[in-house]
């Protein structure tokens, strides 16, 4: 029997509630594990890299997932699990580009870099092509696009059997952003993904977002920065929320200040909203994983607000 998965139908890119999405040209879904049968015998010749990507990040939490396939606020999205000593895994997109792989404990070289563009138009608009360009396996090019395909399979196929989307002793993930090209030698702003969309808030569960006048609720001991409804949700939320803990006080501080209006998409309004000029074949939201053409998110709050 092949993979199960569980459909995401009402995934939307925040800001587009109306618009349907897909990725590589397939509807969205992610890896239904949760009933403890997918196993290493599991046949998942059916699993593609889009859907194994997928089940890791919304996993993980599903406001990274949202910023992975939101192109036009994000031009780039870095997801990482460092394990101590052993080694770094990495998921990023760079506009149109995405990444993968693992680098060395270090991380400083890749192990093995799986590359894919994401058609930007045209009538396979939105699929991923594996790109032999920027893919390699140790010190060896990768020139075989089928090959490339394969061991992507592999790689998604690993991180779903290894549940990456936990942590454990040893184990940080991070998420990065930028919305705009800022260092080209780095990640970009660490963030937590709760408040790419939404400012910090400890009046409601990180989790499951009850408000205190629901139900009670306890704040982070150490960082004061999150709050929750009860221990469990607090242990569901740890893989997200170890990083910004950990963090000294001045970054954490700096990753309050520029998220404090209406989350980190709020920051840079003319970038991240898409109202930076007025040039007609610029008002048309470029990302690929529409279903259907739609204005970038600005215009379409202006489109929206007008019909009120």
């Amino acid at each position: 029997m092949g993979t199960k998965f569980i459909a995401l139908n009402d995934v939307r890119v925040p800001g587009f509630p109306n618009a349907r999405v897909q990725l590589d040209r397939a509807p969205i879904k992610m890896v239904n594990d949760m009933d403890g049968k997918f196993t290493e015998h599991t046949d998942t010749s059916n699993l593609t890299t889009a859907v194994g990507i997928t089940t890791v990040l919304f996993r993980w939490n599903p406001d990274a997932f949202n910023a992975f396939i939101d192109i036009d606020a994000w031009f780039s999205f870095t997801w990482t699990l460092t394990i101590q000593d052993e080694m770094k895994i990495e998921i990023g997109r760079v506009e149109n580009q995405i990444t993968m792989g693992t680098l060395d404990a270090e991380g400083e070289k890749w192990k093995l870099m799986l590359t894919f563009n994401i058609t930007a138009e045209g009538p396979q608009k939105g699929a991923w092509v594996p790109n032999p360009a920027e893919s390699m396996l140790g010190d060896d090019d990768l020139t075989d696009p089928a090959q490339i395909d394969k061991l992507a399979r592999e790689f998604v196929r690993d991180l779903i059997l290894k549940q990456r989307w936990f942590t454990g002793k040893k184990m940080q993930h991070q998420l990065y952003v930028e919305y705009a090209l800022m260092d080209p030698f780095g990640d970009g702003i660490p963030m937590n993904p709760h408040w790419l969309y939404d400012a910090p808030n400890i009046g409601h569960c990180a989790t499951c977002d009850v408000y205190k006048d629901v139900k009670p609720l306890q704040r982070c001991g150490r960082c004061g920065t999150a709050a929750y409804c009860c221990p469990m949700h607090q242990k569901v939320d740890w893989p997200v929320h170890k990083s910004i803990c950990n963090m000294n006080l001045e970054d954490r501080g700096q990753m309050l200040k520029i998220t404090q209006h209406n989350g980190l998409i709020g920051w840079d309004l003319p970038k991240t909203l898409g109202d930076e000029d007025d040039d007609d074949e610029e008002k048309m939201s470029k990302n690929p994983n529409f279903v259907t053409p739609q204005l970038k998110r600005q215009r379409q709050m202006n489109v929206q607000t007008s019909l009120m």
